[in-house]
This record gives C-alpha cells, sequence and structure tokens, in this order.
C-alpha cells in the first residue's frame, strides 16, 4: 500500500465525487497500481475517513483550487453536473478528462472480465460470483456498488487476471466496459429520466448482451419475461439461461425455505456436462437463490470443483445494506435494505414477511423525486407485505420538486392500494413512533437508497 504521503515520481489522479460507491472503488485501485491519488465530495462521510487512512488526499467540497497542472487525469462521477467548478478548471488546463466508466474501461483492459448487469440484483449476484471465484487457488479483482461483508469493501484485489465488475446500466455506461463474461440478472422500468422508453432500456441490455468478447459467455435470468423476449434476439454464440423455467439450460429446482435462507437444485447442462447440484444459501429472499445461480455457472464455467462452490456459497455472508442486521432489542428485530424500486421493495417485503414472527413495520425513504412521479403507481402497490409503513421525506439526490409533491396523497394512495397502514414521518417522529408502534417479534426495516442507513443507525441507538 502506497504511503499516506505524495510521491513527486508518480502521476497524480484527482477524482470528482470520491465518496460515491463506484468512483471510490476506483480510486482505491488506481491507488494500488501505483498512482497519486486525490479526490473531492461535497460532504464528508466514512468513505472519505477510510480514504484518507489509505493514503488519499481527500478535499471536502468542490474548489478549482483542488485542480493544478500536476494533475494527469481527472475522473468524474455520473453525478457532477458541467457547471462543476474543479471539472471547469481540469478543462481549462486542458487535463484529460475521464467518465467513471471510461476510467473503469481502461483498468479493465489489462484483465479478462465478468460483467454483471441488471436493474435489480447486481450488486449481491457481483458479490456472491466475487465470492465463489475467491475459493479457487487466484481471487479475482472486484469492483462492487456496496460493502461487500467478505472483504469489507467495495474493492477485493486479487492475484488473476480476471476482473468481477458490477456493470452499471442507469446512464448506459455498462455499455462502454470490455467483457468476456456478461450477465444480465433481469429487466424492468427504472432510470426513465435517461432512457426515456422501455424500448431504448431493453435496447440497451440487448447491445450489453452482445457487447462481449470473442469466445465470451452470455448468461441471463429467463424466468424474467422481458429478459427472456429481449435476447431472443442476441447475437452472442454462447448464451446460458437459469431459471425456475423448464426451458432454461440451467433450471432451478426443489426450492425449499429456511430461516434465513434456502436449499435448492441446480439441473442442466453447461459446455455439454450434466450438472445436479444440491446447493444452500443463507441468505434471505428468493431472489438471492437466482442471483447465486450466475454465480455458480461463473464458477463452473471456470472449472471450479463443484464441492467447492457448494461449499463456498454457503458460506456466503452477503452484502453491506441488503437486509442488513443492524440490532435486535426486546426481541425486535431492525434491518437495513437499499431497496428503492417497487419490485425490490415488494421482493423485500414479502421475503421479511417471511422471516417475521410477528409484524413488518417498515420505515421508507423515497429516492429523488423523478423515480416516484414516474413510479407512481407501481409504489403504492409495492407495500403490501407490510402491516405498517411510515413514509420519510423523498431523498431529493439534488433534485428541486419539493412543491410539487403530495405527501398526503400518496399516504392515501399507498393505503388504498397495498391496504397498509401509512403515516408521514419527519426524521424527529421515528424513534417515537417506533416505540409506540413496535412489539416483541415484529422486524422493522428501515429501505430506500439515500441516507435512510445514517438515520437508522442514528434511531437504533434511542430506541
Amino acid at each position: 500500500m502506497i504511503e499516506n504521503s505524495e510521491n513527486m515520481n508518480l502521476s497524480t489522479i484527482h477524482f470528482i465525487g470520491i465518496g460515491g460507491i463506484g468512483l471510490s472503488a476506483i480510486a482505491k485501485l488506481c491507488l494500488h497500481n501505483g498512482y497519486n491519488v486525490q479526490g473531492s465530495d461535497i460532504k464528508n462521510s466514512d468513505t472519505l475517513k477510510s480514504l484518507v487512512k489509505m493514503g488519499i488526499k481527500v478535499f471536502v467540497g468542490h474548489n478549482s483550487n483542488n485542480i493544478n497542472t500536476k494533475i494527469e487525469k481527472v475522473i468524474y462521477s455520473s453525478a457532477v453536473n458541467s457547471e462543476n467548478p474543479e471539472l471547469i478548471k481540469a478543462k481549462n488546463l486542458n487535463i484529460p478528462i475521464y467518465s467513471r466508466a471510461q476510467m473503469l474501461a481502461e483498468v479493465m483492459q489489462k484483465k479478462k472480465s465478468i460483467c454483471i448487469s441488471g436493474t435489480h440484483g447486481k450488486t449481491s449476484c457481483t458479490s456472491m460470483t466475487s465470492w465463489v471465484l475467491s475459493n479457487d487457488t487466484k481471487k479475482p479483482t472486484t469492483l462492487i456498488g456496496g460493502i461487500d461483508y467478505s472483504f469489507n469493501s467495495n474493492l477485493q484485489i486479487g492475484n488473476s487476471d480476471w476482473m468481477v465488475v458490477e456493470a452499471d446500466e442507469s446512464d448506459k455506461t455498462f455499455l462502454s466496459l470490455p467483457s468476456d463474461i456478461s450477465v444480465v440478472t433481469n429487466i424492468d422500468d427504472d432510470h426513465m429520466e435517461n432512457y426515456g422508453t422501455m424500448k431504448n432500456v431493453e435496447q440497451s441490455f440487448l447491445n450489453f448482451a452482445n457487447n462481449i468478447n470473442e469466445g465470451g459467455y452470455f448468461v441471463y435470468f429467463k424466468d424474467n419475461p422481458v429478459a427472456s423476449r429481449v435476447f431472443s434476439h442476441s447475437k452472442s454464440n454462447n448464451i446460458i439461461s437459469y431459471g425456475t423455467d423448464k426451458h432454461s439450460d440451467v433450471v432451478i429446482k426443489n426450492i425449499e425455505r429456511l430461516p434465513f435462507g434456502h436449499n435448492f437444485v441446480l439441473s442442466g447442462f453447461i459446455n455439454g456436462k450434466k450438472y445436479n447440484l444440491k446447493l444452500r444459501i443463507n441468505r434471505p429472499g428468493i431472489y438471492n437463490v437466482w442471483n447465486s445461480t450466475a454465480a455458480v455457472v461463473i464458477g463452473l464455467l471456470h472449472g471450479i470443483a463443484e464441492e467447492k462452490i457448494i461449499y463456498q456459497l454457503a458460506k456466503y455472508r452477503g452484502v453491506y445494506r441488503r437486509f442488513s442486521s443492524i440490532i435486535e432489542k426486546s426481541g425486535i428485530r431492525y434491518y437495513d435494505d437499499y431497496a428503492h424500486h417497487p419490485t425490490e421493495i415488494n421482493q423485500l417485503l414479502m421475503s421479511a414477511k417471511e422471516e417475521a414472527e410477528n409484524r413488518v413495520i417498515t420505515i421508507f425513504q423515497p429516492h429523488r423525486y423523478s423515480r416516484t412521479l414516474s413510479l407512481y403507481d407501481s409504489l403504492c402497490n409495492s407495500f403490501k407485505y407490510a402491516d405498517c409503513l411510515g413514509i420519510l421525506p423523498i431523498y431529493a439526490a439534488g433534485e428541486e420538486y419539493e412543491s410539487m409533491f403530495d405527501y398526503g396523497k400518496f399516504a392515501k394512495d399507498i393505503k388504498k392500494k397495498s391496504h397498509t397502514d401509512t403515516y408521514i414521518l419527519s426524521r424527529k417522529e421515528i424513534s417515537k413512533f417506533l416505540k409506540n408502534i413496535t412489539k416483541e417479534g415484529d422486524i422493522v426495516l428501515f429501505v430506500g437508497a439515500g441516507d435512510i442507513n445514517e438515520i437508522s443507525k442514528v434511531i437504533c441507538k434511542e430506541i
């Protein structure tokens, strides 16, 4: 690891938005590869503090003074707009500027790559794939859009010539990544502010499926009706489908729900070889069976022994903010989850209902006004498995539509469509609300993609 002091003989890379989960992983990898790394973000965070400990110079706030002629490259996150003072200064100094995806593609050039995408589940699937492959004598380098419990980071430095990368479809940047094995977990209607129509979403995923190096593989979840239809037009020569659909190449069957996990069987052919694996995953939610199947398929493509894959999957620990336990008090269990799309919320709450001894109490923070409005009807229908719901103010993520949103109507529409008692809460009201309503055997879920994870930590200390 590079010392926490600048080496004048090394090139310097500056990251704008370095505190983001995706950009911070690339920054760490560049540090490992021998660059001087520095960066800025709008506010301080645990991520920034951890980067400083690694030897990265961090600026809190974006300022043109953070950019100078000693910098070789400037990398920016998708959240950075064209008016950012550091971006403007870099352009004025003619410093080469790269998007996050462009820099990721550059660091991937020297490796063989596994790119995992999909509207839902790609973070967990990336984590599972990395974990399965890490049982081999050589581990892959992994960049993931979450904190993996197995290596307590969003970056694993490997010792093989393979990389496992979460490929973000939200802004279409996944189309620029080189890939030898690509996975799509599913296709759904999200990020319409960038795509406009579902037809455009589908075409981008099809382009992703076709953008595979010669001799590579494309793996997808056949149970997802959109993916099944779209990928029937794929030009890839080596396609492997998986799912409970009996026409899948790898069929998921004999699913048995366990406390916080599942047993299941995978049966099918890969490269002409017949497989029949009895597996266990100790993570709740049927979606984790689906995601882990893709990881198993990739493990088999890599020639990892069946018994090693079975052993490794049973030991899988998960990703932070994916049904993550916070604390248990007075027989009440508190969890945190990143779910923010209606499909994810519905699946999460269904899983929680299966695990709960009593009721499921949900505190939900909607993410972005644009997403909440575009998915409004679906959101109102997604809380059927919650016994009680508290709605927090929308996490704007820089958007300015507050005056347009009617929270009272939102609560009424949720109650009408999901048949769930729904309350509008401020942050200050959460602790009292939970103290008054929770009982032994309940599960409390803090749900959303904003800063609700930080809110939940404070609340769980207060109650």
